[in-house]
């Protein structure tokens, strides 16, 4: 009876731990040929290189690399995000959430011959996102539209 009782507790923890590494996973972040990584399934990404209509968002148009400078600038304005990866044309930043604190990835692409900076932002656990990623690109979309007009 004890035997079983600790075989069941230990198959318990196994079945906890593998669950854990499964939601902790790193997320599949980047960009190649001037694409985004495709959306997850559940409904917490928003990406303008998607194809899926409910996943995709408009890029924010941009005129030179000073507007590109400039939309990182704000972006990192935003409450708790921070830089994860930087290079000359793409931007990874890491937003915690208000109350949870819970992990969203955001990118951005500057797409200098198109005028362009796609846009993705991700939330890293959970299933719904209540739209938490398109009102942040929207935000910085605001923000980036009154800093220009300043």
């Amino acid at each position: 009876m004890i035997k079983q009782i600790r075989l069941t507790a230990y198959a318990a923890t196994a079945l906890l731990a593998g669950t854990q590494l499964i939601a902790c996973s790193a997320p599949q972040l980047g960009a190649s040929k001037g694409q985004f990584q495709v959306c997850p399934s559940a409904p917490h990404c928003v990406s303008s290189t998607e194809k899926d209509s409910d996943k995709y968002i408009a890029p924010i148009a941009v005129n030179s690399a000073q507007d590109w400078q400039r939309l990182q600038q704000l972006l990192l304005t935003m409450p708790r995000t921070e830089v994860a990866a930087r290079g000359t044309n793409y931007l990874h930043a890491v937003s915690s959430t208000a109350i949870m604190r819970y992990k969203d990835d955001v990118e951005l692409l500057y797409s200098p011959t198109q005028n362009k900076v796609d846009v993705r932002s991700s939330s890293r656990i959970g299933y719904y996102d209540f739209d938490v990623n398109r009102e942040r690109v929207e935000t910085l979309r605001a923000l980036f539209t009154a800093d220009k007009s300043n």
